[in-house]
C-alpha cells in the first residue's frame, strides 16, 4: 500500500475504534493493527526526510 491508503486505513480504524461498540478482541486486533500503520507511516515519512535532505545537500 502506499502512504495515503496507509493513512485512510489508519482513520477508519480510529473511527471505528473511537465509537465505541466494539468487543473488546475487536478492539484490541484493531488497536494492534494501527500500532503497525503507524510504524509503517513513520517509516515512510522518515524514508521522505532523508530524499529531501539528500536532494538539498545536507
Amino acid at each position: 500500500m502506499d502512504f495515503e491508503a496507509e493513512m485512510k486505513k489508519l482513520a477508519d480504524i480510529a473511527a471505528k475504534m473511537e465509537a465505541g461498540d466494539l468487543p473488546l478482541e475487536e478492539s484490541m486486533k484493531l488497536y494492534t493493527e494501527a500500532v503497525e500503520l503507524t510504524k509503517k507511516l513513520k517509516d515512510y515519512i522518515e524514508q521522505a526526510k532523508q530524499k529531501v535532505e539528500t536532494l538539498e545537500g545536507n
